[in-house]
């Protein structure tokens, strides 16, 4: 027995030492070309929210006089306030304390070699893609561990390689690794092997409680909604309501529950400090305006569909894991149900955030860390799939498995920052002919812009006072008499020459029954000279304060224009510099 548990370790070993191999090689070719960072580099955005902690801590002692010239302008995450002399960010420690090892042993090496130990420099860059491919494959060590308890090996390899090139998973532990999700999947991967432990034992451990209550307290600081975990401690493996209430007697004792809170503040003692340091209360909400606005009507259909990154659409291999948690609660097995309400009470805080699409992100990546939970889901739509007497049937599952696998992986080597909206099918059908996934010929192309996105035009605001559609419209700024709705060369829109052009879009007065705005299409050379112009007024679509009318035009487009250096615009022209709201820009290219 000893020589069999032997050669499985030494086997395990080898196995995730090549996996880390592979990932950390992989990891460097997503994020450096050439020897270089890719954009505006490994910490750009809100990793270096999560990222600022460390050099702020140990290099700077949060004084912002001392940081490189203009670093927070650089890398747009955190904000040094120079007023105040503080160092401002929303997000909590949790990575930072998790990255403290690797990166001091970065600055060590830095300092004795002379590297420029500033915490931005290119060793720090290099080493910022070593602890999340460490993480990820730690934690898919821990989920090995904890689904071996469940499934045969065979089953337990297939899951977590699944799962690791089937999902965002991979995208996360690899591309955006400073981001928090990959470390919160190997929390949770290590917490429910704990748990498992601890249930198995005959005699519960004290130790393995702390240790438990250590990584419940670390995944609340690496993201606080991960909290959604701790009621697996009193459901996992339940087998009824009664003995999950015998385990919540059992440790609501003075002893455990202490313990639990005392551990709970020392994690979360650097945090404190920090809040009380930035806002002068130890307790701070620090997302400012951002919240869970709509609790009252989560958005669910695109969160799980959209081509804004609709969590199915980009990693179809989840309805496999939805799959195997229905099929558990028909055949009641243990688990299945608080998956379910654990993947619902998830899809309702990520449905019910401000912006529901998480910003840049790849495939809805709230529920990257919850894989782990879900995996028993998987495994068991796995078994399932390897008892299934019917070899031509069992061979598609497997199959409709590795292809969807593979189209993930070819979504996000050809990933780029999605600039359209909700339902634009155009959009996302230009990306799977990009990614050679599936080719569309573009005899027509419609654009959408419903302002679910992120507004790349400063004169047009986001606001969510006054909406056609969705939750969010534009609102045109008085201090701009332009702004710009499209811009494109007109060579390229379409696979062949561009014969027309329809733009329209959907305007709301906020002040009087009139904007006295015009709907501007022209198409301009390289000296922006105009060639050719179209305008609609909006006062002629009967416009009146606080109803929502439609204004468009269409024009055609001569042969002649369509050569490389013709620009087309599309614009409205405030000429008296209301304010009003618009919302649904369409404009389809024929």
């Amino acid at each position: 027995m000893k020589e069999i548990l032997s050669r499985r370790s030494l086997f395990d070993l080898l196995f995730f030492t090549a996996v880390f191999a592979v990932c950390l090689f992989l990891a460097f070719q997503l994020n450096f070309k050439e020897g270089k960072p890719r954009g505006a580099g490994v910490f750009a955005s809100d990793k270096s929210i999560y990222y600022v902690y460390l050099p702020a801590t140990f290099i700077y002692g949060w004084d912002v006089r001392k940081f490189p010239p203009h670093c927070d302008s650089i890398y747009k995450g955190f904000i040094l306030d120079y007023k105040t002399g503080k160092v401002i960010n929303k997000m909590t420690c949790g990575v930072a304390l998790l990255w403290t090892p690797f990166f001091l042993a970065t600055h060590a090496v830095a300092t004795l070699f002379h590297l420029h130990p500033d915490g931005f420099s290119d060793p720090y860059q290099k080493m910022a893609v070593v602890p999340p491919v460490f993480f990820l494959v730690l934690g898919l060590f821990f989920l090995k561990r904890f689904l071996a308890w469940y499934f045969t090996p065979p089953v337990v390899f297939g899951c977590i390689l699944l799962i690791l090139a089937g999902t965002n998973l991979y995208y996360y532990g690899l591309a955006e690794g400073l981001m928090s999700h990959v470390h919160s999947f190997f929390l949770f991967s290590l917490y429910l092997f704990l748990l498992k432990k601890f249930f198995n034992s005959e005699q519960p451990s004290f130790p393995l409680f702390c240790g438990i209550s250590v990584v419940v307290a670390l995944a609340a600081l690496v993201r606080p909604t991960n909290l959604v975990i701790l009621p697996w401690f009193f459901f996992l493996d339940a087998g009824s309501l009664k003995e999950a209430y015998g385990r919540f007697r059992r440790f609501a004792n003075y002893r455990y529950v202490v313990s639990f809170i005392v551990i709970s503040f020392l994690v979360f003692l650097p945090q404190l400090v920090y809040w009380k340091y930035v806002s002068g209360s130890f307790l701070h909400y620090s997302y400012g305006k951002e919240g869970f606005f709509y609790w009252k009507d989560p958005v669910i259909l695109p969160l799980f569909f959209s081509p804004f990154n609709g969590l199915f659409l980009y990693n179809p291999l989840v309805l496999f894991f939805v799959a195997g948690i229905i099929l558990m609660i028909f055949h009641r097995k243990a688990n299945g149900l608080l998956m379910l309400v654990t993947f619902l009470l998830v899809t309702y805080m990520s449905g019910s955030w401000h912006m529901w699409f998480f910003g840049g992100s790849y495939g809805s990546r709230p529920f990257v860390e919850y894989y782990a939970i879900l995996s028993l889901g998987f495994g068991y739509i796995l078994t399932a799939t390897v008892r299934l007497k019917n070899l031509f049937l069992r061979s598609l599952v497997c199959l409709v498995m590795i292809v969807f696998s593979y189209y993930n992986l070819r979504l996000i080597y050809h990933n780029c920052w999605y600039t359209s909206s909700v339902w634009a099918w155009d959009d996302f059908k230009t990306r799977l002919d990009d990614a050679e996934i599936l080719h569309f010929s573009r005899d027509t192309y419609t654009f959408i812009n419903d302002f679910e996105n992120v507004s790349f035009e400063p004169s047009i605001v986001k606001t969510n006072v006054a909406c056609r559609s969705h939750n969010m419209s534009g609102m045109v700024d008085s201090r701009y008499q332009y702004s710009v709705i499209y811009q494109h060369g007109v060579k390229g829109i379409l696979d062949h020459n561009l014969r027309s052009v329809t733009a329209g879009l959907w305007v709301n007065p906020i002040n009087g029954d009139s904007t006295n705005a015009v709907l501007v299409a022209c198409i301009e050379d390289e000296k922006h000279v105009p060639w050719l112009y179209k305008i609609a007024r909006v006062n002629q679509s009967h416009t009146n304060a606080g109803a929502w009318s439609e204004v468009s035009l269409t024009f055609p487009v001569p042969m002649w224009l369509n050569e490389p250096g013709y620009r087309l615009n599309i614009y409205l022209w405030n000429q008296n510099r209301k304010t009003f709201y618009i919302d649904d820009i369409h404009i389809k290219f024929e």
